[in-house]
């Protein structure tokens, strides 16, 4: 409890009194809990949070070290009546000669592409940034680095958008009031969108859009889902294809070199167990296999099976 509080006071102040550009993405419900009903983060929610600042943290080790000059954590106001709208920017790097300025948002993730959030907090960042550098060329990327695996993806390319810019501005317009309605009401109706975040929600258990036995909400995803999976299918036949046929030339050949790759043939032994033979030695002892199975081990994982629909 001590720890979240200290990230809480450390990282984001006191959220209540403010809307951030990374809130704009996320379901409006969600948001306005969060800042109504904060919960103590557990101990799973501080690690993505450490993780998402170690990331940071070695971006800038690397920069600073390649000599790049930059400002970490600048703030820009967004112009919205009646909303307290701040965007806090990861890394600026300023061409004072060019008239530049260009944003990097770095995520700490396994995803291989940017999240529709990350891109609307971006184009937030990007709107505000221009309010307070008309002068100047504005633009923006979202660097993803996945400290499991060393992974890095860059996204470049983007740059203010007006039209979008003016649409978040009107969402925030929209949470900012619905939440000072639900500071005096308890009961008031949150706006709800489902999404692939919903899993990391503290307040998903009373969400109503799970209210019911069916979520149509997610049809999306989970076609996405499906349809990942076949591609998958046809991918894993591909690749075991071009396997075999590699095989083929290094049994025949030995060991060879393909400009930077070296293909050879990797033998592996697997030792079985005759347990027929073991569950007799065992008996003989008055002893069985039964005794010596320890506990079952117990993982979790998603199944989707595909119901028939009858056709009248």
């Amino acid at each position: 409890t001590k720890l979240s509080e200290i990230h809480t006071a450390n990282t984001l102040g006191d959220r209540s009194n403010y809307l951030g550009a990374s809130d704009i993405g996320h379901c409006p419900r969600k948001v306005i809990l969060q800042k109504i009903k904060p919960r103590k983060h557990d101990l799973r929610s501080l690690l993505f949070f450490k993780r998402g600042h170690m990331a940071e943290e070695i971006v800038a080790e690397v920069f600073a070290a390649a000599g790049f000059k930059f400002d970490r954590q600048e703030e820009a106001k967004i112009d919205v009546e009646g909303v307290p709208f701040i965007a806090h920017i990861d890394f600026v790097f300023s061409s004072e000669r060019a008239k530049v300025k260009s944003i990097l948002e770095v995520k700490s993730s396994e995803a291989v592409e940017p999240f529709g959030s990350w891109e609307m907090q971006l184009y937030v960042q990007m709107g505000g940034l221009q309010d307070k550098y008309p002068d100047y060329t504005i633009r923006g990327a979202i660097l993803i680095i996945d400290l499991a695996d060393g992974t890095v993806r860059f996204f470049n390319g983007y740059s203010p958008n007006a039209s979008m810019y003016c649409g978040l501005k009107v969402r925030a317009q929209d949470i900012w009031s619905t939440y000072q309605a639900a500071l005096k009401e308890d009961d008031i109706a949150l706006e709800t969108e489902v999404g692939l975040l919903c899993g990391h929600c503290n307040y998903l258990l009373k969400c109503p859009a799970f209210a019911g036995e069916e979520v149509p909400d997610l049809i999306g995803f989970v076609e996405d889902l499906e349809n990942l999976k076949g591609q998958a299918k046809d991918l894993k036949t591909q690749i075991d294809m071009r396997k075999r046929h590699l095989l083929e030339v290094v049994e025949t050949m030995g060991n060879i070199q393909v400009e930077n790759y070296i293909l050879h043939k990797k033998i592996t032994k697997r030792s079985s167990y005759n347990f027929k033979a073991l569950g007799e030695f065992l008996e003989e002892y008055g002893a069985t296999l039964e005794e010596f199975k320890d506990e079952p081990s117990i993982s979790m994982s998603l199944h989707v099976k595909r119901q028939k629909i009858n056709s009248k």
